[in-house]
């Protein structure tokens, strides 16, 4: 996995506000009078790209996404009025931008969105290789995407807390188990929305012996690599299954799915690295075990064993010193 960059700029002039989006090609006009505010995060992570743009004016955006990519963005909070290629968008939708087509966005007053970019070959490959298909997506043209605003609030809350990490604690991002797995996270996302929607498998293509096979084989894996933060994908490369297989298998076998138990598995990871002690952060460990969304990881270790990884490590702390 390739290395991150993260960058937080600050504009007063439209034009200096356009060009800080790293990778586009697009040109701002501003239409509202009074001094101009944008405000951009932008993190690139290897192949994927999420930023943030904040603007105060009523803006026309014009331009084009970087060659080779899909682009997904939803507002955050507020009115956001705008207009994307001629349709009325609003906070509770999202709105996809492909290669290739040049794009016009219009804003009235202020407007604040968060968006994800991949380069379309990597999510191509991710596809084959955790869903044993190729990846359609049904954005053939810029547009706006239709969906639930669950949907949405999922993506958003996904988008900014990746932000929110590479901007308070930039050194996790230097974890690459971390890195895998915020990549991996946003390519499901972005599957889950712009995919076409695969044919059904009926869980009765695989028999009882061969689902039983599936899991005997991943947790075979699992022992083997005991110390790895192991995920899906690395799952099903590693036994040669498809994500809709192993997930159909787990839920057949265990009762549960693959990535509740591989979560497990990486709790008792972080666990047993916290009762050793010493003076690391409970967050390095965390991002060692591939866990990049702090709040989530910390109520799902208080979920599992009754107590807070701060807590646990505070006690392995106190057994060192009295012994």
């Amino acid at each position: 996995m390739t290395a991150f960059h993260y960058t937080r700029t600050d504009s007063n002039d439209v034009n200096d506000h356009a060009a800080s989006l790293s990778g586009w090609d697009q040109q701002y006009e501003q239409m509202s009078p009074g001094c101009f505010e944008g405000r951009l995060e932008d993190l690139r992570l290897g192949p994927m790209q999420v930023f943030r743009e904040s603007t105060q004016r009523s803006v026309l955006q014009r331009g084009a996404p970087g060659p080779r990519t899909l682009t997904l963005a939803t507002p955050v909070g507020g009115p956001n009025a705008g207009w994307f290629c001629g349709r009325r968008i609003d906070a509770q939708q999202a709105f996809g931008l492909v290669s290739g087509g040049e794009f016009e966005l219009a804003t009235h007053g202020a407007f604040d969105i968060v968006a994800v970019g991949v380069d379309r070959e990597f999510l191509e490959r991710y596809s084959q290789r955790v869903d044993g298909i190729r990846f359609v997506d049904a954005l053939q043209r810029n547009d706006v995407v239709e969906g639930s605003a669950d949907a949405n609030a999922t993506l958003r809350e996904l988008l900014l807390a990746a932000l929110c990490t590479a901007r308070e604690s930039p050194r996790l991002l230097q974890q690459d188990p971390l890195r895998r797995a915020l990549v991996n996270s946003l390519c499901d996302a972005l599957i889950a929305r712009l995919g076409h929607p695969s044919p059904a498998l009926a869980s009765a293509e695989t028999t009882a012996a061969t689902r039983q096979r599936v899991v005997r084989e991943a947790r075979r894996y699992m022992r083997e690599h005991a110390e790895a933060p192991i995920n899906v994908p690395d799952l099903c490369q590693a036994i040669h299954v498809s994500r809709r297989t192993l997930q159909y298998s787990f839920q057949d076998v265990l009762q549960m799915s693959p990535v509740t138990y591989l979560r497990a598995l990486r709790l008792n990871g972080v666990r047993r690295d916290l009762k050793r002690g010493g003076d690391e952060p409970v967050a390095d460990r965390a991002a060692r075990w591939g866990f990049w969304h702090l709040s989530r990881f910390a109520a799902d270790y208080r979920h599992l064993f009754g107590e807070l990884p701060s807590q646990t490590l505070r006690h392995a702390r106190g057994l060192v010193t009295a012994h």
